[in-house]
């Protein structure tokens, strides 16, 4: 089994610890190499992604369908991965999605089907964000595999269930020392390049009939990003307009970087360097930029979350990660209070339990809280 990218060892930061930067996981690790310059993205604008074309919907119709298998012989859902940015139009590696569907009568024809929409049941549709500092090529779409296996089999066993499918996006990443990609261009990815392919997954979702309230959730660095998509896009110089969510959830988040680097609590000392370098990776060496673009720093961007109906914002933190510390969510909720009147946002705060990817590699605690989020939307 490979060693999981994002997991410390026992020498974790935490108070008491001493860190050995050798024995870091690749995600967190520094190297000695010069950062990238200064990224200008903010001020100017970036080009939208292409609208879907009846060719993307062929794409879309001509990638199968797979079973997904229960605890038993029946199957508790199906699964596809397709592009949502093909080739053609500038797509990579990268700008592929995944999608779950709960067994139902209409999706036991999906197999077949040669429609270009995803065939229509009801509950709620569930679209997930991985994580990785923005740049780790070993956490990718897949890994919401075992929540969405959790998912799909409460799903096969409850009568009034909420689920209506679920998808799993990945996005372009930052340069990793560790992982060399020269001349890939999935790889090479700086803001708002991140934010920009979630945008277009979300769009080619909605394109395909993922429309009305939905959740939308993200580990770690996927959390930022999903509270980067209901920001204006105008913030990142995109033009890009999509259907909000009603619910999003964060687990295990990264909420504010410039605090964390600036002062960190205390015991985390030692992970001020690796947390700048993938910063720095990711959104270039100013600090301002580090604030515009977190959600827990960046100035009133709650009343652009628009859409209809009362909005909920779900943390999930566990005391028990090594990677990211309770206070991130204790910033973030802070945040959002400031605004629960003004915007009815409603904050609900979630302890998670585990280290930082046991969220996600486990699943169980990831699949409770997503259903739980899913009920009333």
């Amino acid at each position: 089994m490979s060693k999981n990218p994002l997991k410390l060892t026992q020498n974790s930061g935490r108070p008491g610890n001493k860190l050995n930067p050798a024995m870091w996981g690749d995600t967190f690790q520094t190297f000695n190499s010069p950062p990238p310059k200064p990224n200008p993205h903010l001020t100017k604008h970036i080009p939208n992604h292409p609208p879907m074309t009846t060719n993307d919907h062929l794409t879309w119709a001509s990638a199968p369908w797979t079973s997904v298998p229960g605890p038993s012989t029946a199957p508790i859902g199906v699964h596809k991965t397709l592009p949502y940015l093909p080739p053609s139009r500038g797509g990579t590696a990268l700008h592929t999605l995944d999608i779950w569907l709960p067994s139902t009568p209409t999706t036991t024809t999906t197999t077949t089907t040669t429609t270009g929409t995803l065939p229509s049941g009801p509950g709620t549709w569930l679209v997930y964000i991985h994580g990785g500092a923005w740049r780790d090529p070993a956490v990718t779409a897949a890994s919401f595999s075992a929540a969405a296996s959790r998912l799909l089999q409460r799903a096969a066993e409850e009568s009034a269930q909420p689920l209506a499918g679920i998808a799993s996006l990945n996005y372009r990443l930052s340069p990793h020392p560790a992982h060399p990609a020269p001349g890939d261009p999935a790889r090479a990815a700086a803001h708002p390049d991140h934010i920009q392919d979630v945008l277009a997954g979300l769009g080619f979702l909605q394109g395909l009939g993922v429309r009305g309230r939905y959740v939308l959730a993200g580990h770690s660095c996927g959390a930022t990003l999903a509270f980067q998509a209901v920001m204006d896009p105008r913030r990142w110089g995109l033009g890009a307009e999509v259907v909000k969510p009603a619910v999003v959830v964060g687990f295990n988040g990264l909420y504010d970087l410039a605090g964390f680097i600036r002062a960190p609590p205390e015991g985390w000392e030692g992970l001020v360097e690796p947390y700048e370098e993938f910063t720095t990776r990711a959104f270039g060496p100013e600090e301002n930029v580090w604030r515009a673009v977190c959600p827990a720093t960046a100035e009133g961007w709650v009343p652009e979350w628009d859409g209809e109906g009362r909005k909920r914002v779900v943390l999930v933190q566990s005391r028990e990660d090594t990677l990211v510390p309770y206070s991130q969510l204790e910033s973030m909720k802070v945040y959002l209070e400031r605004w629960t009147e003004k915007v009815k946002t409603e904050v609900v705060e979630v302890e998670g339990g585990g280290d930082h990817d046991d969220m996600w590699g486990r699943g169980d605690k990831m699949a409770e809280v997503l259903w739980n989020a899913m009920l009333g939307v």
